[in-house]
């Protein structure tokens, strides 16, 4: 088909299945956990987050959903790319009531949202594809804050889709919005928009979806898509749940006067959900979750391939996201030394110069886990900086690295066989945006983990880093009683249990004694 503005673009859209019964989105998303944890009245629903939609047409022309569904009751649905309301789509239909339905979408509160037509978004009426150096229209619809792109497709073109993946990305770091990208039902992949750096790739629950490397020919190829996957059987219908899960996050930011504002970040948002997703195979399985780290030898725990190749960080959950959140902001130290203990959900929004490891490119946070943790999960992401004529990009590359905390020092677990039983600790990726440490079975004892910028240009990058932990992180290192300080009675704790101790909280080095250095690291840590 034709487009205005000497392009064109052949869409195509993965349809929704018949909706499925509603345990599938609110029990598989952590819905239900998050209301058995808090309360039904205490479970933030999107409410006032402005939204956009932007769909493929139907064959008669129809892009917005049917208002005369009673799921949209008091949502006011503006067509941006005109038409009439008596030709709705059905596929506008099915996915808007899984991001903002009354009662079949995650983000119910959502009652604001704009909605285009694709081609019109791709052109004239937004991104403005193809017409040199004219911006898009980021800030003239009322302040959009989470987009749902449940839409595949391409300009047929390499120089017209990236320049719409530019400026996608440009937007984002105007606006600072939120978007969830649909992915291929099928093998295929399509580069509009899952190729771009600054949004979040969704496949489905069941895997059955197109995944791999952004492949060569476009910006910052190699890296890994999708992102995340939602609970649904099509990537169109699990897009909105991310979509939903999002608004419901930037309520909670907006609503809490203790959450800062860079809680409602796109970075912070991207992170927290990834940082929160269950680490499972297609359908929920149980350990087919890897992003192929070594599991023996001397770079045991090393990767640079952060996620796993069809899951992504894996399925998305609003429970552990809204622990995340409600950890709020803890900000990480230049040195690990002057770092504070973690609690065992949270976030910070970091600004980091370019510098040699140990200098103004560190970030430290430390914890302790006093009776271990079967999971635990770290996660970074930052976006990438297009210029403002759309002819350029830059991309700061971070590493993260998780540390055992011994005498004072960090020591490198890579290739250690003891205190961790699989997944990984150190994540060195070369091309993507994200970084991901994964650890199960993590030991009790004191551990700090460190964001390092590696690479030596540009300016300051903001990147978010979010973590979330099976087990509790006991606050200050050292403290074995609780009390919150490191004092005389954590000393005879530490002598009561002299000799051999694997497991316990004594240990604080983790070598499966007490002894002379876990009394040396306890020194080191006197309050």
């Amino acid at each position: 088909m034709r487009c205005g503005h000497r392009v064109g673009v052949a869409i195509t859209i993965g349809l929704a299945a018949a909706s499925a019964a509603r345990a599938d989105l609110f029990s598989d998303t952590g819905w239900d956990a998050l209301v058995e944890r808090i309360g039904i009245d205490q479970v933030p629903t999107g409410d006032d987050v402005i939204a956009a939609q932007v769909e493929a047409p139907t064959a008669e022309g129809g892009y917005a959903p049917n208002d005369s569904d009673p799921e949209f009751d008091g949502k006011y649905l503006i067509r941006r790319s005109g038409g009439s309301a008596s030709n709705p789509s059905s596929h506008a239909t099915g996915v808007a009531k899984r991001f903002y339905g009354n009662t079949a979408g995650l983000a119910s509160g959502i009652w604001f949202i704009n909605c285009f037509e694709v081609n019109d978004w791709l052109t004239s009426r937004y991104l403005h594809v193809g017409e040199g150096t004219t911006a898009p229209d980021w800030n003239g619809f009322g302040g959009i804050k989470v987009w749902n792109h449940s839409w595949i497709g391409s300009f047929g073109n390499t120089t017209y889709d990236t320049n719409a993946l530019r400026r996608q990305d440009w937007v984002v770091n105007q606006d600072d919005g939120v978007v969830a990208v649909g992915i291929n039902n099928a093998a295929d992949a399509q580069p509009l928009l899952s190729y771009a750096c600054n949004v979040i790739t969704v496949g489905r629950r069941s895997g059955e979806h197109s995944w791999g490397d952004v492949p060569a020919g476009y910006d910052a190829s190699g890296r890994m898509i999708p992102h995340l996957v939602g609970p649904m059987s099509t990537t169109s219908e699990s897009t909105p749940a991310v979509s939903g899960a999002a608004a419901m996050l930037v309520e909670m930011v907006r609503t809490d006067e203790t959450l800062p504002t860079e809680g409602e970040s796109s970075a912070a948002i991207r992170a927290i959900l990834m940082a929160g997703a269950e680490h499972t195979g297609p359908d929920g399985s149980s350990g087919a979750w890897t992003n192929q780290a070594p599991q023996s030898g001397p770079e045991r725990g090393r990767t640079m391939r952060p996620l796993d190749e069809v899951m992504g960080a894996g399925h998305v959950n609003v429970d552990r996201a809204h622990q995340i959140m409600s950890g709020g902001l803890q900000t990480g130290a230049a040195s690990l030394e002057g770092a504070s203990a973690a609690i065992s959900y949270g976030w910070s929004v970091e600004n980091v110069e370019p510098g040699a490891a140990g200098q103004t490119g560190d970030r430290w946070w430390t914890f302790t886990l006093p009776e271990g943790a079967s999971e635990v999960s770290v996660l970074a992401t930052w976006n990438r900086v297009v210029a403002s004529n759309f002819g350029s990009w830059s991309m700061a590359d971070f590493d993260l690295e998780l540390f055992a905390f011994e005498g004072g020092n960090a020591v490198p677990l890579v290739g250690d066989e003891l205190s961790w039983s699989s997944g990984n600790v150190s994540s060195e990726s070369e091309v993507d945006n994200v970084e991901h440490l994964w650890i199960e079975g993590l030991a009790a004892g004191t551990y700090a983990f460190r964001l390092t910028r590696v690479d030596g240009g540009g300016g300051s990058s903001d990147v978010a880093v979010a973590w979330w932990s099976s087990g509790e992180f006991g606050g200050l290192a050292g403290d074995l009683n609780g009390d919150g300080f490191v004092g005389v009675d954590d000393l005879l704790q530490l002598l009561a249990a002299w000799g051999t101790c694997a497991g316990c909280v004594e240990d604080l080095t983790n070598d499966g004694m007490v002894g002379v250095d876990d009394l040396l690291l306890m020194l080191s840590l006197w309050s």
